[in-house]
């Protein structure tokens, strides 16, 4: 997989930020380009180190997106600490869908727990299990993101969490899945955060380092393995006959919501 792809979009100060349009669907029609975006955080100058930063000089390339809303789906704690520029920066209307889990301040600590030994390490099989968990204890507050896209007036979107990885992963991993994108598209989508923000288990090398434990434990932490993201898709499919029935079942999305998503953005949909 390489990152020479139009779906990556290069405005200066971000890592992150791309296109989920392009993306085959499995009735041979195709996910519409510039409807969805998915992107880190990008915060004020001065916030936490992790972060990207809104550069005023930069204004004409963030609204060039044609932005109308934006996602933001950190904590309240971390939006709190930082709040998102993205909708300043493109003049788009901000809708915070809090999930509390998968980000600095967050309720799932396992940098704390990897620390301490109380976990002795976090690997790709245990990363796949927590998005299961986040999705199963999250339902309505993924719903209630799914359904802003009902709207062709909310679109072109853009979400975000903390990296842009795992929360911003899990979303997208559903919507283009429930879209009908093959699960090994999909993992490839999620894996590219992995290429395009490589080795972030290195700021928190001094910090492992200082416990008596080898960060190595924790890399998978950081990264995104595709395997993670095929491994959370097989157990939609498992319980739920995919993510379609997920969303029904457990996050509040009805088949109306499902058709209207479609239509707006799957070209050629008839839904």
């Amino acid at each position: 997989m390489s990152t020479e792809t139009d779906r990556v979009l290069s405005i200066p100060g971000t890592s992150n930020l791309r296109d989920i349009g392009g993306y085959p669907t499995s009735d041979g029609s195709e996910v519409v380009r510039q409807r969805v975006f998915r992107s880190e955080a990008l915060v004020a100058p001065g916030g936490p180190a992790s972060y990207s930063f809104y550069d005023r000089s930069q204004d004409h390339r963030y609204r060039g997106l044609g932005l109308r809303t934006v996602i933001d789906l950190r904590s309240a704690v971390e939006i709190s600490r930082a709040p998102t520029a993205w909708a300043e920066a493109t003049g788009a209307r901000l809708c915070e869908i809090p999930i509390n889990e998968g980000g600095e301040g967050a309720d799932t600590n396992y940098v704390g727990m990897l620390l301490t030994g109380e976990l002795e390490r976090f690997d790709a099989e245990a990363l796949g299990r927590f998005y299961l968990d986040l999705l199963e204890r999250q339902g309505q507050n993924w719903g209630r993101a799914y359904r802003l896209l009902t709207d062709p007036g909310c679109l072109p979107a853009l979400v975000h969490c903390a990296a842009g990885k795992d929360r911003t992963g899990v979303f997208i991993a559903l919507l283009l899945s429930s879209l009908g994108v093959a699960d090994n598209l999909v993992a490839e989508d999620y894996a590219l955060t992995g290429i395009l923000r490589p080795n972030r288990i290195d700021a928190y090398a001094d910090r492992f380092l200082a416990a008596g434990r080898d960060p190595d434990i924790a890399r998978a932490l950081f990264e995104s393995p595709a395997e993670a993201m095929l491994s959370m898709l097989e157990q939609l499919s498992e319980h739920y006959g995919g993510a379609q029935g997920y969303l029904r079942q457990e996050a509040g999305v009805t088949q109306e919501d499902l058709d209207a998503v479609r239509r707006n953005l799957v070209r050629g949909s008839s839904s």
